[in-house]
């Protein structure tokens, strides 16, 4: 099984990784430095090049490991 990271916004393959805990850390470092990015980034498995599972975004992969934005009024 392999992961990609995906963009959803045009289906952009940013990379795939071997491992889910691959994967999980490349969403972590671009969300990191982009959090606005957090539903507009996920993870999507695949086994033999076709997909093995639903996408996941990055807010559902890291909820409870990434800070929330601040908005001020």
């Amino acid at each position: 099984m392999t992961y990609a990271v995906i963009y959803t916004d045009n289906a952009d393959i940013h990379g795939t990784y071997p491992t889910r805990a691959d994967a999980v850390r490349v969403l972590r470092e671009i969300v990191g430095h982009k959090p606005e990015l957090a539903d507009e980034v996920g993870l999507r498995p695949y086994s033999a090049g076709r997909p093995a599972g639903a996408f996941e975004a990055a807010s559902d992969v890291l909820r409870g490991t990434i800070g929330q934005q601040q908005q001020f009024v």
